[in-house]
């Protein structure tokens, strides 16, 4: 437990660092740039006019987050969002200075600040997921793990073992195949004696499942059977005995099934219809991949009005007069009306956001589980001419 919480708790602190010091270095860009110009009557870009503007952004940064508490593999790309706000503000502030005031050591400084801040997202992959510890295994967070002579990776979550990167390095949710604990019939560590081709099947959007190949040179491999489909993963010795030791430990006391769904379930598991024809659906080609990101437009709609009140708030923190005259405070006096009516919105939007947004997305997740675990489904029962459930024969009128 002391452990889970040091990786967290360094993590996080890695992330509000990679949030943090983009935006106090671009109130300190604006402030030279502002003594470099003699404008006594500007006032310079302050650190929280700066952190008002990214507020909603790291909102979202920390609702992913939560959403991949046990995901940390995800913690760095996250990182790399946080700094997004203060990385613009200083880009914007450091081009003035190089371009109207004749200081190009400023982009230099910018761009020492974007390796800064990949660094620190790099710094939380490492604090998060290496060493690979008795304690790490055992718990529920994400250990990633190297394919040999492949660009895919092999991750051993909480409830499944999953392949990814198949086909991308940069999108690793594409092309995704999973084996959930439920679904583990057996994983070994073999060795493969000469060059072999191996085929993954993945959901497609239809009956019909893609494929994707690779191929796997001599030497050690994790051979895993699981209900709807077996991998040949080939890895070297000293990382399959850790997978075999976490996948042990992860998977022990859960009751595999042996069955796969019926062809009903998983259509309607997988979110086809019945009388589908076996083509993809169009704009669907990396099924595995889906995202409902329209429900990220609508939640930002539905989030107006508490992001009205946390800009209300910080004009009177921060005492900024632009924010005040923005948010509607005058003489440092917040309007009552005005609040009343943005706590009411705010109650009611998010209403509306749990109703539409936050349920429809967690239905989109589970769909994508089950697709990376199941891509095609079992032959469809047989017509026998017979009435469900009777066992004897349709009377023909």
């Amino acid at each position: 437990m002391t452990e889970l919480f040091v990786r967290r708790a360094s993590g996080l602190l890695l992330i509000f660092l990679a949030a943090a010091v983009p935006v106090v270095t671009a109130a300190r860009l604006s402030e030279w740039e502002k003594s470099l110009a003699a404008r006594k009557s500007v006032e310079a870009l302050g650190i929280g006019e700066v952190a008002a503007v990214g507020t909603l952004l790291w909102g979202i940064v920390l609702v992913g987050l939560w959403w991949h508490w046990r995901r940390v593999t995800m913690w760095p790309v996250w990182s790399r969002w946080a700094s997004v706000t203060g990385l613009f503000a200083a880009f914007l502030e450091s081009a003035q200075l190089a371009g109207d005031r004749g200081k190009p050591v400023a982009l230099v400084i910018w761009l020492g600040l974007v390796v800064l801040c990949w660094a620190l997202g790099e710094a939380v992959r490492l604090v998060t997921t290496r060493p690979v510890t008795p304690g790490l295994i055992t718990s529920k967070l994400e250990i990633p793990f190297p394919v040999r002579d492949l660009k895919a990776r092999l991750c051993v979550r909480a409830d499944r073992l999953v392949l990814d990167s198949l086909a991308s390095r940069r999108k690793r949710s594409r092309d995704v195949a999973a084996i959930p604990w439920t679904a583990l019939r057996s994983i070994e560590l073999v060795e493969v004696e000469q060059e072999m081709t191996c085929t993954v099947f993945l959901f497609s959007g239809g009956r019909e499942p893609d494929s994707r190949q690779y191929d796997i040179r001599p030497g050690p491999a994790l051979h895993v059977i699981g209900t709807a489909r077996e991998l040949l993963v080939p890895v070297t010795t000293r990382t399959g005995r850790t997978v075999l030791a976490a996948v042990e430990a992860r998977s022990a006391g859960v009751e595999p099934d042996q069955e796969q769904p019926a062809f009903d379930d998983w259509c309607r598991s997988a979110g086809v219809s019945r009388y589908d024809d076996e083509q993809p659906r169009g704009g669907r080609r990396y099924a595995t991949d889906r995202r409902p990101y329209v429900l990220g437009v609508i939640g930002a709609f539905l989030l107006a009005p508490l992001f009205m009140l946390c800009g209300t708030y910080l004009s009177l923190l921060t005492g900024s007069e632009r924010m005040q005259r923005q948010f509607k405070v005058f003489n440092g006096v917040i309007d009552p009306i005005w609040v009343a009516t943005l706590g009411i919105g705010s109650i009611v939007f998010l209403y509306l956001l749990n109703r539409f947004v936050i349920r429809s997305f967690f239905d989109a997740m589970k769909t994508q589980d089950f697709i990376e675990a199941f891509p095609e489904p079992p032959p469809p029962p047989p017509k026998t001419g017979t009435v469900p459930g009777s066992g004897k024969k349709r009377k023909k009128r």
